[in-house]
């Protein structure tokens, strides 16, 4: 299977080639992190993995080693434009090259917007936009010389709707929204494809989400009835990155399970009362 297809090898199954394509993932160490390490090596590339923690970080490093791939780890914090200019500098060193970068780090305090600190708030878009975009423009000299690249970069659902107690991270992720579309139309001419994937509720270790009851109670108001997985966010990245997306920059792909249903009531009138 050649690198420039994505192919059908059964009905409803496609699979896509990264081989020897470098990848960089940000925020590798968390559940879509992690899944987005796996398919990634898992189609062929080798990776560089940021996150906070080294030791979490060497763990997803075996993972990928495990799948035959090779990996580096970067540690730091996002919001620093150090790190962006460390995640260039391991992988050119490394690999060589960069082919995909995405921005998956993110983070958020549950507060109410009259109480949350402006520290929390800083930090808050600094995690979610501004570590986007430190290291997108630290790929960019990278993507130029060799003549293109893609950029993922990993929003929120909230970003399309009020979402109490977490109001800097859905505004985060609007701004995220918005500065892919002004990326992917500057850099369009120099063969750099820029979008962004919008996750809803998906079910990780750390998410709300994790308790059985939890989970199943938002998952009546989701169109497809359940929360999603990690891997299936990770899936969307994948087929963005891919030739099989080659005409599409500037997107907002949401993976969220459809729409949400406008009230509780109506939830009720199609599934039945929520306390069933």
């Amino acid at each position: 299977m050649t690198r420039e297809a994505a192919t059908i090898n059964k009905v409803g199954q496609t699979t896509f080639d990264f081989t020897d394509q470098v990848v960089i993932v940000t925020g590798a160490s968390g559940g879509i992190g992690s899944a987005l390490a796996d398919k990634f090596a898992e189609a062929g590339a080798d990776l560089i993995l940021h996150g906070r923690n080294a030791e979490t970080l060497q763990a997803r490093v075996e993972s990928v080693e495990a799948l035959g791939r090779k990996a580096a780890l970067v540690a730091g914090n996002i919001r620093e434009p150090k790190t962006a200019e460390d995640l260039v500098r391991t992988a050119l060193e490394r690999f060589g090259r960069i082919d995909v970068l995405i921005n998956n780090a993110g983070g958020n305090f549950a507060s109410r917007l009259e109480d949350l600190s402006v520290n929390a708030w800083n930090a808050t878009i600094d995690t979610n936009l501004s570590g986007a975009f430190h290291a997108a423009r630290a790929c960019l000299p990278v993507f130029e010389r060799q003549g293109g690249g893609n950029v993922i970069n990993v929003g929120s659902g909230s970003a399309n709707h009020a979402h109490p107690l977490r109001g800097a991270y859905a505004a985060a992720k609007a701004g995220l929204a918005s500065l892919t579309k002004t990326m992917a139309w500057e850099w369009a001419d120099r063969g750099i494809r820029v979008n962004c994937v919008e996750p809803g509720a998906t079910l990780t270790p750390a998410s709300r989400f994790a308790s059985p009851e939890t989970e199943q109670k938002f998952g009546r108001y989701l169109a497809l009835g359940r929360v999603g997985r990690p891997e299936e966010v990770a899936d969307a990245c994948l087929y963005l990155c891919s030739d099989a997306a080659s005409f599409i920059t500037g997107t907002v792909l949401q993976v969220t399970g459809g729409p949400h249903t406008s009230s509780a009531a109506d939830v009720e009138l199609v599934r039945g009362p929520l306390d069933a």
